[in-house]
């Protein structure tokens, strides 16, 4: 069996450290990233060990990570993208996500990742100028 692709140190230097209760929950996480990872890239721990390869350990772990936090950073409820709770006289309110909430989905952005396209900063697209500077340029004397 192949070991994991991160590790418990990586997700608590990433998040917080875990508590009894979330250490096994995370190391399932681990090994189901892991694996999902693997049915995708096959030849992921070649490349990693191929110094010619530009995917790093550290570039997958950081993946798998984001992929175990998705699942254990989390609402108590499933598929909730925000909680929160009332004591007395009791309450519960949840809003749902509207996508996937499978913790072992690859985003497009991992995906990226393992295929060499990733970029290291985001694109960003504003309308032109349209000549509207002077709006901000008060004359002298109006206050």
């Amino acid at each position: 069996m192949a070991d994991d692709l991160a590790d418990i140190p990586t997700i608590e230097k990433a998040w917080r450290p875990l508590n009894t209760a979330e250490k096994p929950k995370a190391e399932y996480y681990l090994g189901m990233a892991s694996r999902a990872i693997r049915r995708r890239w096959p030849d992921v721990d070649q490349r990693i060990a191929n110094d010619a390869d530009r995917l790093t350990a550290e570039d997958v772990s950081d993946v798998v990570v984001q992929m175990v936090l998705s699942a254990v950073d989390r609402p108590p409820v499933r598929g909730a993208k925000s909680f929160s709770e009332g004591v007395g006289p009791m309450s519960r309110s949840a809003t749902l996500l509207a996508g996937s909430t499978n913790p072992s989905e690859i985003e497009a952005w991992m995906a990226e990742v393992f295929e060499g396209r990733s970029i290291a900063l985001p694109v960003f697209h504003s309308p032109p100028s349209g000549n509207y500077e002077g709006l901000f340029i008060w004359p002298e004397g109006r206050c």
